[in-house]
């Protein structure tokens, strides 16, 4: 098909590729708001509204903006309801592989699974039939037996995957379905830009083909395609992809318009990345680029963060760019050192996640010790996976490290993931050992991408490259610039040999190389870019990206001298003099303000806690972002069993899983939560109707008070009657020897305080001698935890003398507030103010 419209564009420089899309659209006598702009990532889509509206300088109705998910690799696409998913052919594959004696079993046959249904997406999303190919006549006698076997495999897996499928589609083709879904649509639209693709993926190019097309349809290609032909044939070059694109709708390179937006970097780029032996006669100035070259990857890392803090000094964005996760997670903890924010929005795996761990290292150490509580509790939930972590995390959760929040937002994802698996299996009758539960439960969660919110008052971004194209900054610093780094090798298909892979229409290795190509080349047009490389990784020499090697052979006059400058800067900041720390405890006045019975707590285990949420007054502040967790489900409970008038079980249950769904919404994760927040209002449920005599003559969360050694001291009680305090605690309750001992006194001192008339309620004799009840709603645990007469007499007098010493301690003899380390997570809220890992 051959476009005539005249409607292919580049950028002079390709750092404005936005102001140049702007422009565009504003020069087309459309209104911004009919106008339809696809762009290559969602990142991109976000900048790109920003920029709508700075530029606008006032509220403006955006273009529609459509994100197509470009560079996204196959094993990455979301999974889409009423698809033939990935969890599910994985799963069904690796139970027909089991079956083969060469394979033996199925955690061996989950590995060979995944990494087959790799390949099927991969083909697929390059368009390519596998089901019609004979791949044993294809791959003959002429290569390896290892690839002759594969053939087999395919032969068969190709046929019979799809026959088990009933008609539904991969997420791969639904993926792809949308993507081309726009093509019948495009022509609805007065204005139609494509802006930033590289045409790389077939659903995307074929869209670009209809666009160019169109009379009112406009394609803005990344970077500026100009130099031989024979150059952009190579797979290697930055504009292979678009060159192909090219050649199918009949343009050749030298028709593309060149919109002018400043002078930049890219012509000598695009030459030092050709291959044409003349000399270079243009302007090679790259004095906009810092080459630093650090001895090992910490230096690196330290660099980063070094240049951030110089541009955010004078107020500038920086964008950080970084090919691998190692190398995010070693820039995250220098800009941390530094004390420098930055958004770090970029995915990370499921397996870091802290719940995906704990359960994997309990599963590790049971396989090693032959412990039987998998087979336990998996026999229980009547093989059911998901309902044998479940019963797992409930009964072991104190043997699980590391700690972890079962309502996390992050928890939740993995709570999903073990659901779909275990509805996969469920489906096509699978048991698991404890061996093999651990194989497929890694699986799973190796498959979530973990992603924070966007830090936008960030005026740091470190970013993948794909999530890095057609972003801006004043400084951009381009990270991992080793070879088999920057750029990293692309997907090599251990099922085909590459000839046959290029024969049956599959793209060469060598592309994510021309894509990563094209990305440098575009960043390296920034204002102030810094190039990056550890000359040593893992006490190995690194060999230099071939990109910097190109710029060096053909003779670019980059900066040199600004890197030698950071280098010296981090390398003198080691050299730092020593200077003792101040760690002396705070000593503020005399302090006899009224005080709770749970802040007294602070006080015995935490005396520093104490201080900064008394003196002080301050408190950690609710992450907006972050899900119901346990002290959510705690105030839920006490809060229903405060307004109870009707203690039936039902009523409760009712009334707990109403105030559940109000808290909680309609996300997997939040439906997987409220299964397991149900199971506890079950237990919860029973124990308060059976005690719901001593509940409906007791007064729920009444005031009192007491004065000891001339301090005021208050509560709150759960519930108080003549006769007894009671306190409500959905997790554990303190011991008899805590409570003797005096160093848990909240209850002790709300008896006390009933003995002395300190609750507004009628009293006989009985409230001088109280009796004490917890009420334990611990998970897998309730009860009700007794201290008579006799006991609390002795509990009362601990928790009186235990305050006394505390007034003399503090109110009276004017000690400082230390910091101790107890080891309890609710006393170490306050722990980087008191600045204990310094």
């Amino acid at each position: 098909m051959v476009s005539n419209n005249n409607n292919i564009f580049c950028v002079s420089n390709p750092a404005r590729m936005l102001d140049a899309l702007y422009e565009l659209i504003k020069n087309s006598g459309v209104d911004f708001s009919d106008a339809l702009v696809f762009l290559p990532s969602r990142r991109a889509v976000r900048a790109a509204e920003k920029m709508f509206v700075a530029r606008a300088g006032h509220a403006v109705i955006l273009p529609k903006l459509v994100a197509l998910g470009e560079g996204v690799d196959t094993d990455e696409i979301p999974e889409y309801d009423n698809t033939f998913s990935t969890s599910e052919r994985v799963v069904l594959l690796a139970k027909l592989l089991a079956a083969d004696a060469n394979i033996g079993n199925i955690s061996t046959a989950l590995q060979i699974a995944r990494d087959f249904v790799r390949c099927a997406d991969y083909m697929e999303n390059e368009g390519v039939d596998a089901a019609s190919i004979d791949w044993e006549s294809l791959i003959d006698e002429k290569y390896a037996e290892h690839f002759r076997s594969k053939a087999k495999l395919l032969d068969i897996l190709t046929r019979v995957l799809p026959s088990m499928a009933n008609g539904r589609p991969t997420d791969v083709a639904v993926r792809n379905a949308d993507v081309r879904a726009w093509i019948d649509e495009v022509a609805k639209y007065p204005c139609v830009i494509v802006c930033g693709s590289t045409a790389s993926v077939p659903a995307t190019a074929d869209l670009m083909v209809a666009v160019a097309n169109l009379a009112q349809g406009k394609i803005i290609l990344p970077g500026k395609i100009d130099g031989r032909i024979a150059d952009f044939e190579l797979d290697t070059n930055p504009y292979n992809s678009e060159y192909k694109f090219l050649s199918r709708i009949g343009v050749v390179p030298s028709d593309v318009h060149v919109l002018d937006f400043g002078a930049s970097n890219i012509d000598f780029l695009n030459y030092a990345f050709g291959n044409d032996t003349a000399p270079y006669v243009g302007n090679n100035d790259l004095s906009n680029c810092h080459l630093v070259e650090c001895d090992t990857e910490r230096d690196e890392a330290f660099a980063v963060a070094e240049i951030c803090r110089r541009a955010t000094h004078d107020n500038k964005t920086v964008m950080v760019i970084t090919p691998d996760a190692a190398g995010n997670q070693r820039i995250a903890a220098a800009l941390e050192k530094y004390s420098l924010d930055a958004d770090f929005s970029g995915a990370k795996s499921g397996a870091t996640i802290p719940a995906a761990r704990a359960v994997l290292n309990l599963l590790d150490s049971w396989i090693d010790t032959g412990h039987g509580g998998f087979d336990m509790c998996y026999t229980r939930a009547n093989f059911n996976l998901f309902d044998a972590v479940a019963n797992i995390v409930s009964d072991y959760i104190d043997f699980m490290k590391p700690e972890f929040e079962i309502e996390s937002a992050d928890s939740g994802l993995v709570w999903c993931a073990i659901k779909k698996l275990s509805d996969c299996l469920a489906r096509y009758d699978i048991k698991l050992s404890c061996a093999d539960a651990r194989a497929f439960i890694a699986d799973a969660v190796a498959t979530i991408s973990v992603r924070s919110v966007p830090n936008e008052n960030a005026k740091i971004v470190v970013l993948g490259t794909i999530e890095s194209r057609m972003q801006t900054a004043d400084v951009v610093i381009l990270t991992g610039l080793n070879d088999g780094m920057f750029p990293s090798t692309g997907y090599e298909n251990a099922w085909l040999p590459r000839r046959i892979a290029e024969q049956i229409g599959l793209p060469s290795p060598e592309r994510k190389v021309s894509l990563m190509a094209g990305d440098f080349i575009n960043m390296s047009c920034g204002a102030d870019v810094y190039w990056l490389r550890a000359e040593n990784s893992g006490g190995v020499k690194t060999l230099e990206s071939r990109f910097i090697s190109r710029v060096v052979a053909r003779g670019g006059r980059f900066d040199l001298d600004v890197g030698r400058d950071i280098l010296k800067t981090i390398r003198d900041a080691d050299k730092v003099p020593y200077q003792p720390l101040d760690s002396s405890a705070p000593n503020p006045p005399s302090d006899w303000s009224d005080v709770y019975v749970t802040e007294l707590e602070k006080l015995i285990h935490n005396p520093y806690a104490f201080y900064v949420a008394h003196i002080l007054r301050l408190r950690p502040r609710d992450d907006w972002w972050v899900g119901a967790d346990a002290r959510v489900f705690g105030n839920l409970v006490h809060d229903v069993i405060e307004h109870a008038r009707d203690f039936s079980p039902a009523a409760i249950i009712h009334e707990m899983d109403r105030a559940a769904r109000d808290v909680l919404h309609t996300s997997d994760t939040d439906a997987m939560l409220f299964q397991f927040w149900h199971k506890r209002f079950v237990d919860i449920a029973k124990l308060v109707n059976d005690n719901a005599a001593l509940l409906m003559k007791s007064v729920p969360e009444i005031g009192g008070k007491c004065v000891i050694a001339g301090r005021t001291i208050r509560a709150r009680a759960d519930r108080v009657w003549d006769g007894g305090v009671m306190d409500i605690k959905t997790g554990g309750v303190p011991t008899e020897s805590q409570l003797r001992a005096g160093t848990m006194p909240q209850l002790p001192l709300e008896a006390y305080m009933l003995s002395s008339g300190g609750f507004n309620i009628s009293t006989t004799d009985a409230s001088q001698t109280p009796k004490m009840v917890f009420m334990q709603l611990r998970n897998f645990n309730t009860k009700m935890v007794w201290y008579d007469e006799a006991d609390v007499s002795g509990m009362m007098r601990a928790a009186i003398d235990k305050v006394t010493d505390l007034v003399n301690m503090y109110s009276v003899g004017n000690a400082p507030y230390e910091y101790h380390d107890t080891g309890d997570k609710k006393y170490k809220m306050y722990d980087a103010l008191a600045r204990v890992d310094d």
